[in-house]
């Protein structure tokens, strides 16, 4: 490592420019379509700063420059913080090929880039009644489903036929945003939809749980959801929305929030701590027991005052009655 750093330095390594590694990295890596889309939206913000440097010129205060120029033109922290987390994608692939030593975005001090505080907007009982009020025959079941099992979009719209056990009460999903399988449980009023749903008059035939009339799938209900939202005056409402519902309620009923994470299919307990706040019954109960254990330890530890003090005050009345008599 220290011969080819030497050699970079002289000249007789190949020096690339940061355009070329983005390049290489879109027809090398293979990631999720969402995932793409994100990160040649942050390849476009990055290039007019980085994609004419060579590698080895990208150092941290060049970095700090460009994070000074977007600060200026208003942009958010949190938006920032992905744009420097896609130049550290590409600075960490290109380690892997051997064209850069370090990752330069790692030793890029982030603490003055707040992160944004995680949305956790969710529906009360009047706005979910609303809600489904409103909602079309098609979008009522799913908006029931999304809420009743906490399952992300693209979970709930690809769900098969093949992946529901009614007996076991529960679907396994293969194919998940984290990578990772995992089983969701069903309620009573998840089966009576799901029910409803297979035994609906004029069904098509489809492997997909939720389809349309031609009996493929359904990738989203965003115009039907937003419609549905307006006519109910449900405001400010997405529909990732729905999963913070499902978590939000659960919670709020005194779920708890490992069982939480293992439902949601959260990589770690960090992403559902968010829902902690919504329930502080259990705290004062730990509070009051607390409290309760300290009084008690005071008085095994102290006997002696404790026995002293009922001593004074017994002799404090008898010499009282003597005066009296």
């Amino acid at each position: 490592m220290l011969a080819e750093q030497a050699g970079r330095a002289r000249g007789d390594f190949p020096r690339h420019r940061f355009e070329e590694a983005v390049e290489r990295y879109f027809q090398e890596t293979r990631v999720k379509p969402k995932t793409l889309n994100s990160y040649r939206s942050n390849s476009r913000t990055l290039a007019p700063s980085f994609d004419a440097l060579y590698l080895d010129e990208i150092t941290r205060r060049v970095i700090a420059e460009f994070v000074t120029v977007r600060k200026r033109t208003g942009v958010t922290d949190t938006t920032i913080r992905r744009d420097l987390a896609f130049l550290s994608v590409i600075c960490s692939a290109c380690g892997r090929w051997g064209w850069l030593d370090t990752n330069p975005v790692t030793a890029f001090g982030k603490r003055g880039l707040r992160e944004g505080r995680p949305r956790t907007r969710f529906l009360t009982q009047a706005e979910f009644d609303r809600l489904l009020a409103a909602a079309s025959p098609s979008l009522r079941p799913a908006i029931i489903l999304a809420i009743e099992t906490g399952m992300r979009r693209e979970e709930l719209f690809g769900l098969t036929l093949a992946a529901i056990d009614l007996n076991r009460r529960e679907v396994h999903l293969e194919r998940t945003k984290t990578g990772s399988p995992r089983r969701v449980p069903l309620s009573d009023n998840a089966i009576k939809t799901i029910k409803g749903l297979l035994d609906e008059p004029g069904r098509p035939r489809s492997s997909y749980l939720l389809c349309k009339d031609d009996g493929s799938r359904y990738c989203e209900m965003k115009k039907g959801f937003g419609g549905a939202c307006r006519r109910a005056k449900v405001t400010n409402m997405r529909w990732h929305d729905l999963r913070h519902t499902f978590a939000s309620w659960y919670v709020q009923r005194g779920g708890d929030l490992y069982r939480l994470s293992r439902i949601l299919g959260h990589s770690g307990l960090q992403m559902t701590a968010r829902y902690g706040r919504l329930r502080v019954e259990d705290l004062h109960e730990e509070i009051g027991r607390v409290a309760q254990y300290r009084t008690q330890e005071r008085l095994i530890r102290s006997p002696e005052k404790a026995e002293g003090a009922i001593y004074q005050r017994m002799t404090s009345v008898k010499a009282s009655d003597v005066a009296e008599g």
